[in-house]
Parts: structure tokens; C-alpha cells; sequence
């Protein structure tokens, strides 16, 4: 087990935040790095997305950051139309997008890309599924504004997830907490740890800000049967180490022969679909809040459908 992984689990997600924060800033207050605001980036959000087949939600997830980021670098190895809708939203909405097209690939080299590509400060982890709440972009961007400008940091937060439709969540994880922003600095690295694909953020330089509230939505599992069948079958391809060395197609043909003892891809779906859906409970509005303004008029418009 990676020392890390082991780690967290020891110390628990509070234990880790604190450990970093006294080390983090010991360093600082000895010197014993160099300051944030002589990496030589522009102060702003860069996000960062990486799609591959995304367009049921991207548009939506993309138009929830209009008002908060400064640009939108998207790596895309799409074969359906994401590439369209995101070059559309860059067209008639004025985002701030620079896409680049890329093979299907090693998850750790395209998110390093990422990194080296964003220009600005502050780096913000967005998968075309997210959709930032009404209120979020000034709360996040009145947060930034009040930090220590010298420091570097980890900001976390929940996410609400929902799973194989608008209206259900998985019970044991309604909640998605990562640092979706943090501090850019050239050392800053993604690695391979366990079945993951990890930031790799030095415990001198960076401390933590916890945000308990949920600033946005995850639409995790909420995709068509076939795309939910594919995603989970290119995150167990990511698992076994096999991205990149052979097809997503070839590997999901195999293995819904061993998993549902047919060849027909289309009913493999469903039957992974309906498996799904027996694990999954109402999502508990009064618990989490109202659905994104955007995103209940993006529903409305695209699948005539009320949330």
C-alpha cells in the first residue's frame, strides 16, 4: 500500500489537513520555500477538463464557470460531439476556451498536460459532469481574494453527487470532498497511486482550506446506459493498467461476454444499468438544496423535463 494512501487512512481526512497545515507552515515561517507570488503566473483560475464523450452535460457544466474562471483549458479525445458543443459555447457565449485534441490516453501524462498548459495562479480541477451552484463562483473568488497571496493551498469541498438519474444519489456516497483549486507551483505533480490518479502536492508548501459547504454538483453516474457502461469499463481498463495499451472498444467487447454472457453491447447496458439503479435512493432535497438554476433550465430546454 502507497505510504500515502496509508496515511490517510491512519490519520482520517481531519488528521491529514492538520498535519499539513502545521508543516506547511513551519516551512513558511522558516523560509524554507519560496513564496507563491514569485511562480511567475498571472493571478486567475485556470480550469481544467478533460472530456472524453461528454456531451450530454458539458455544455452546462462549462457555462456554470463563466463567472468564475479566467479560462477553460480542455484536453479532449472525444469521438462523439463534444468538440462542437465546447468550440459553440467559446463562440456564442464568450468563454474563455482553449481545447486540444489528444489520443485516449494515460490519465497522469494528459492531467500533467493540463497543468503545463493553464496560465494562470490558480488551478481548478472541473470533469465535464461538475455544475458549480448559483452562489458558488463569488464566494470562491471572495475566499481567494482574502488568502495570503505568499502562501499555497489546497482548497477542498463537496461535491452532491448524483447517480444514474437527476433524481436518485448512491447512499454511501452523496458526497464527493477533493481539492478542486489549489495553488499551481512548477513541482506540483500527478502520479499513479494505487488504482488512482493523485496530485502529488508537497506537504511543506501547501495548506489547507477546508469549505464544508457543497459548492457544486456532480452528475456522476448520470449518463445514457451505454455511456455509463463504457465509463465504468475504461475505469476498470485504468485500474488493471491496460489504458492506452489497448482498445476501450476491443476491452469492453471482451468483457461484457464474461460479465453478461452476450455480445450485444446495447443489452449489456441495460442490464448494467438496471443493476445499478437497485443500489441508488432519492435524492433528499431538503437535505442538499435546490438543483443549479442552469442546470434546471438546461434539462428543461434539452429533455423537456422538470426538476
Amino acid at each position: 500500500m502507497h505510504w500515502r494512501i496509508l496515511a490517510r487512512r491512519v490519520l482520517g481526512r481531519e488528521g491529514t489537513f492538520l498535519l499539513r497545515n502545521i508543516v506547511s507552515s513551519l516551512a513558511f515561517y522558516l523560509r524554507l520555500i519560496p513564496p507563491a507570488n514569485i511562480v511567475g503566473r498571472e493571478n486567475g483560475i485556470s480550469a481544467i477538463t478533460c472530456t472524453y464523450n461528454e456531451e450530454d452535460w458539458v455544455e452546462v457544466s462549462l457555462l456554470s464557470l463563466k463567472d468564475l474562471v479566467n479560462e477553460i483549458v480542455v484536453l479532449d479525445s472525444s469521438t462523439d460531439r463534444t468538440p462542437d458543443i465546447i468550440e459553440e459555447l467559446h463562440e456564442k457565449h464568450n468563454i474563455p476556451i482553449r481545447m486540444y485534441r489528444i489520443p485516449l490516453g494515460d490519465m497522469v501524462y494528459v492531467r500533467n498536460l493540463g497543468l503545463s498548459i493553464a496560465k494562470y495562479k490558480w488551478i481548478l480541477i472541473w470533469d465535464a459532469d461538475f455544475i458549480l451552484r448559483d452562489d458558488s463562483a463569488p464566494l470562491i473568488r471572495e475566499l481567494l481574494e482574502s488568502l495570503d497571496e505568499r502562501k499555497y493551498y489546497l482548497i477542498y469541498w463537496p461535491h452532491i453527487c448524483l447517480d444514474g438519474d437527476l433524481w436518485h444519489q448512491d447512499p454511501k456516497s452523496p458526497l464527493h470532498v477533493e481539492h478542486w483549486l489549489f495553488t499551481w507551483n512548477p513541482k506540483l505533480r500527478y502520479k499513479r497511486v494505487g488504482h488512482h490518479d493523485s496530485l502529488i502536492a508537497q506537504l511543506a508548501y501547501y495548506n489547507v482550506i477546508y469549505i464544508r459547504r457543497a459548492l457544486s454538483f456532480h452528475l456522476r453516474t448520470v449518463r445514457s446506459p451505454k455511456r455509463l457502461l463504457y465509463r465504468h469499463y475504461r475505469w476498470l481498463m485504468r485500474r488493471e493498467g491496460l489504458e492506452g495499451k489497448s482498445s476501450l472498444d476491443e476491452y469492453v467487447k471482451k468483457r461484457i461476454l464474461e460479465d453478461f454472457g452476450t455480445e450485444d453491447i446495447d443489452l449489456a447496458a441495460n442490464l448494467y444499468f438496471q443493476r445499478h439503479l437497485l443500489n441508488l435512493a432519492k435524492y433528499q432535497r431538503d437535505v442538499y438544496g435546490d438543483y443549479p438554476q442552469l442546470l434546471r433550465e438546461y434539462v428543461k430546454r434539452k429533455f423537456n423535463v422538470e426538476l
